[in-house]
Formats: C-alpha cells, sequence, structure tokens
C-alpha cells in the first residue's frame, strides 16, 4: 500500500525540480511573452508547494493513522 505523505512528499520534489528546471529556462530565452509566462508559472508552483506543505503537516499529526 502507498503511503500519500510519501506521495505529497515526492509531489513536492517533483515540483521544487519543475521550477528548478523552468528558472535554467528562464536564463536562456530573451522572449518577453515567455519571461512572464514562465514567472507566472513559477509563482503558481510557488503557491502549490505552500499549499502541499500544510497538507504535510498535516499528514505528519496523523503520521501513524495515514
Amino acid at each position: 500500500m502507498v503511503n500519500p505523505l510519501d506521495m505529497t512528499l515526492e509531489a513536492l520534489q517533483n515540483t521544487q525540480d519543475a521550477i528548478d528546471e523552468i528558472k535554467v529556462r528562464k536564463n536562456i530565452t530573451s522572449e518577453k511573452e515567455t519571461l512572464q509566462d514562465y514567472d507566472k508559472i513559477i509563482k503558481h508552483l510557488e503557491d502549490s508547494i505552500s499549499d502541499m506543505i500544510n497538507a504535510v503537516v498535516i499528514f505528519q499529526k496523523y503520521d501513524k493513522a495515514v
């Protein structure tokens, strides 16, 4: 059986990896619209990380039960 906390932690890592990759791509593009879209994507992903961290805190409260 898969532990949902482990899945959430993996999602956090994957999301951070995506942010890092987008930041690399930002450094190699000069198209203004693309740069603006990358900034929007990063903002949404960072917001989702914040939400997932809040979920992890709750998961840890019930670590044995989940």
